[in-house]
């Protein structure tokens, strides 16, 4: 089973500070090699954004203390 970990932004930056985010999540799951399926960002709508990484469920309880996602979704 494999679990989106999502980080939200608000503003009219957002997807700049959501793009900016990522590559922050990129050097921290190199440097403690954390195997990630896919990073992205999204933009929700004109004032919200969001970036993510999916990953494997046994990986979530350690990211979750370490890098405080704000949501995180089961996916097939």
């Amino acid at each position: 089973m494999n679990v989106k970990l999502v980080w939200n932004f608000s503003g009219e930056g957002s997807l700049k500070t959501a793009e900016h985010h990522l590559i922050h999540l990129k050097e921290y799951c190199e440097k403690e090699e954390v195997e990630v399926i896919k990073f992205g960002t999204e933009l929700v709508n004109k004032f919200s954004a969001i970036s993510y990484i999916i990953v494997t469920q046994s990986l979530v309880t350690e990211l979750r203390e370490k890098l405080k996602p704000n949501q995180g979704f089961l996916l097939n």
